[in-house]
């Protein structure tokens, strides 16, 4: 039986992705200091029942992986910034953002209650029943 964290010989590698499998949401990584790359390692996501949360990181991404004592079995617990990719927001703790690759944003400030989406392509609203715009001013150009 493992007693101690020693013991497990659990260890937290920094790595970049080299290849993804969409379908099974998992990943495989290059570990610069050990010079290996994992075998097939799970995304931690927000959600994979009820909610469900998508997203993989991109080929080259710098990530935090979790390994077993023999690196053979672990999971990818997400990305991280870095000098040669820093954070696309600073200075702004209210603030939630998503930047995408071509351009477009989804950001929302708690501080200020603004919710902003900046799409360089169209947007579609789908609806089953109806759709509710309200507010006290609503501009259409």
């Amino acid at each position: 039986m493992i007693e101690t964290h020693d013991e497990a010989g659990v260890t937290l590698r920094y790595a970049f992705v080299t290849a993804l499998d969409e379908t099974a949401h998992t990943i495989r990584a290059q570990i610069p200091d050990l010079e290996i790359e994992t075998w097939w390692l799970p995304v931690l996501t927000m959600g994979s029942r009820g909610d469900r949360h998508y997203g993989l990181p991109d080929i080259g991404e710098h990530v935090a992986v979790l390994l077993d004592r023999r690196g053979e079995t672990g999971v990818c617990l997400g990305c991280i910034y870095s000098q040669r990719d820093p954070a696309p927001v600073t200075g702004a703790p209210d603030r939630h953002h998503i930047r995408f690759r071509d351009g477009t944003t989804i950001d929302y400030d708690r501080r200020t209650h603004k919710l902003s989406v900046h799409c360089v392509g169209d947007i579609e609203i789908v609806s089953a029943t109806h759709i509710i715009l309200r507010a006290p001013r609503i501009d259409l150009n």
